[in-house]
């Protein structure tokens, strides 16, 4: 049998560095286009560089209620000694000015307004006195204080989106402001997931054993990239049977980008996951020199992904964090793949490392004299309730003794 014949091969476990360039860093991203209205596009990844073809504001803008004037003839005033402007008329929000100023004339304008040709700078109402049809103002201004320059806040020609790039609330919001009311994206990612083992059951039935475990991991999971904008779907239960396993991923690689499998904690789970991926494709790593989250077993079956997750629930969440999002944003499209840490944080104790392997420890935040402090959250990665307990989890390097209280290091939330 092919999966027999390749699950004799030596088991490479390796540096999460390792797997991001020699793996994650390899996928080819989704290729398929979709033409969505802005709005629709939250969380998309874009398909192209999206390039202003106007400057904004597009015109010369007060920025406060005052007078537009030129900024020279202003040099020099004061409250003892003001310089005096003939008011030649107001330039209402919108309207396009008619006039052009000439010799130690102002303009009376609202912010937003436009200033007419010939003034360079705004003097703030609060610092003049109209007195029939002049005006005195009391404060030397600089060329172009107070506005905002024809193309200073965007420039025709500016990439506003680049290809690659998630859409975010800001640049939807830049993209209307352009007039920009549609756009390419890469299609959605699709997502199966796959629950595995024996000893698992949904979390809506009774236990008959003891020894039964309430599947909350791959709801979890679904819940989650649901609400990242990812589109995953749960594909149902698979015990350790591997016939039934290998027909399941077999099935699921006909409509899904990526296959997670996630369950038991058991070896055999482990061992069929790996022999169904080599059967389907081939095992790339069967393992990452993490803690927790060694199991992790990557896969490929042409240009589709094969996850194996772990089943404790310490560990599929470090390896969700760590490895599953950068392969789901490296297939959608996205430049920016690897997990960075979102802060840092000073441990409140000694933690020490794991020989051979990165540690990630699970920690629980507060503050204290305006500084963020991590309390590790402590017990087996078989509990469930380290992850509700924990805020994220702080990275513990290769080659450190480890980490000594009040240092700093990288946190990672989830």
């Amino acid at each position: 049998m092919k999966g027999e014949e390749k699950m004799g091969e030596f088991l490479r476990f390796v540096s999460r560095e390792e797997i991001y360039k020699e793996y994650i860093l390899r996928l080819n991203a989704v290729s398929e286009i979709e033409k969505l209205n802005v709005l629709n596009t939250f969380n998309r990844v874009s398909s192209k560089n999206i390039i202003s073809n106007e400057d904004l504001p597009g015109f010369f803008r007060a920025n406060v209620d005052g007078y537009a004037l030129k900024a020279e003839e202003t040099f020099g005033a004061s409250s003892e000694m003001p310089a005096f402007f003939k008011i030649k008329g107001e330039i209402k929000i919108g309207e396009e000015p008619s006039m052009k100023l000439e010799t130690q004339e102002a303009v009376k304008v609202s912010t937003g307004g436009t200033i007419p040709q010939g003034a360079n700078a705004v003097v703030m109402v609060e610092n003049t006195q109209e007195v029939e049809d002049f005006v005195e103002v009391y404060k030397t201004i600089s060329p172009w204080e107070n506005v905002l320059k024809a193309d200073e806040d965007i420039k025709s020609g500016e990439i506003i989106v680049e290809k690659g790039k998630k859409i975010t609330h800001k640049d939807i919001h830049n993209l209307l402001a352009l007039g920009v009311t549609e756009i390419e994206v890469f299609r959605k990612v699709k997502i199966g997931i796959i629950s595995t083992g024996d000893e698992i059951i949904e979390p809506w039935e009774t236990k008959v054993s003891k020894y039964h475990v309430r599947d909350s991991n791959t709801y979890f999971l679904l819940t989650y990239l649901q609400n990242l904008g990812f589109e995953a779907v749960r594909l149902g239960h698979v015990s350790d049977n591997y016939a039934e396993l290998l027909k399941n991923v077999e099935n699921a690689l006909n409509d899904f980008d990526i296959i997670i499998t996630c369950g038991g904690s058991s070896l055999g789970v482990r061992d069929y996951t790996m022999k169904v991926f080599s059967e389907v494709g081939k095992v790339v790593y069967h393992g990452a020199l993490i803690k927790p989250g060694k199991p992790t077993v990557f896969g490929l079956s042409g240009n589709k992904v094969l996850l194996g997750l772990p089943g404790n629930p310490a560990s599929f969440v470090s390896s969700t964090i760590l490895f599953l999002l950068p392969i789901l944003r490296k297939l959608s499209g996205e430049i920016d793949v690897l997990p960075k840490p979102d802060f840092y944080v000073k441990l409140d104790t000694n933690v020490p490392a794991t020989q051979g392997r990165e540690r990630f420890v699970h920690v629980r935040l507060y503050r204290k004299n305006h500084e963020i402090f991590a309390n590790p959250v402590l017990g087996d990665s078989g509990l469930v309730s380290l992850v509700r307990k924990s805020d994220g989890m702080v990275r513990i390097p290769l080659g450190v003794e480890g980490v000594y209280k009040g240092e700093l290091c990288e946190f990672y939330q989830f």
